[in-house]
């Protein structure tokens, strides 16, 4: 198994963590989403239906909508994302048919379909935060709501580049955080880093 491909695969799905802050001054033109989305539409579907739908969202007033229609973390209580400056310059909304939140086939789709389109933004430099926390006012943040009879969103992708004060890293889930995810800022160089736990293999096969 000690081979390139699998070497890179294996950097790859480590390096595509969660980001929640973004150097807002780049702007992730709309040509990079749409070839994201040409990558995940390659991802398998159920029964090969692919009923799943892409919505791109870059231009300012609408990120900002989409930003103030959504949560950012479950575990940090205490934060309530990013601050101007640091917020995502583009969105993905992925979509089904009217009612596919309470299909498991078609949120399984959309998990395929997010988790590929993580992997390639990350390949493509950018930082990526799946994001299934929102509320009922999406759809005409997005300018869908006459669609609403038809398509719903299931999972939005928050994406930017990466800020440069802020690092993620993989840790061992031996710590007294346990799972959960947190967040600590150097005195000296500002810089945040973002620690997310994970099992050791062992732990995992049974």
């Amino acid at each position: 198994m000690d081979t390139i491909e699998f070497a890179r695969l294996r950097e790859l799905v480590a390096a595509s963590r969660t980001y929640r802050r973004f150097d807002e001054a780049r702007p992730v033109p709309r040509e990079l989403l749409e070839a994201l989305v040409g990558v995940a539409r390659l991802a398998p579907t159920g029964n090969n239906t692919q009923t799943l739908r892409f919505h791109l969202s870059t231009e300012p007033g609408e990120v900002a909508a989409v930003l103030s229609h959504h949560r950012w973390a479950g575990l940090l209580a205490d934060w309530d994302g990013p601050e101007e400056g640091a917020r995502p310059t583009a969105y993905v909304t992925v979509l089904g048919p009217a009612g596919a939140r309470k299909n498991a086939i078609r949120n399984q789709d959309a998990g395929i379909a997010a988790q590929t389109l993580a992997l390639a933004a990350r390949a493509a430099g950018l930082g990526c935060c799946m994001v299934a926390s929102f509320d009922a006012h999406l759809m005409e943040a997005i300018g869908l709501a006459g669609r609403a009879d038809e398509l719903e969103p299931l999972v939005i992708l928050a994406l930017g580049w990466p800020a440069a004060d802020e690092t993620v890293v993989l840790e061992p889930a031996d710590t007294s955080h346990g799972l959960a995810y947190w967040r600590e800022r150097d005195a000296l160089t500002g810089v945040w880093t973002h620690h997310v736990p994970k099992l050791a293999l062992e732990e995992l096969l049974v």
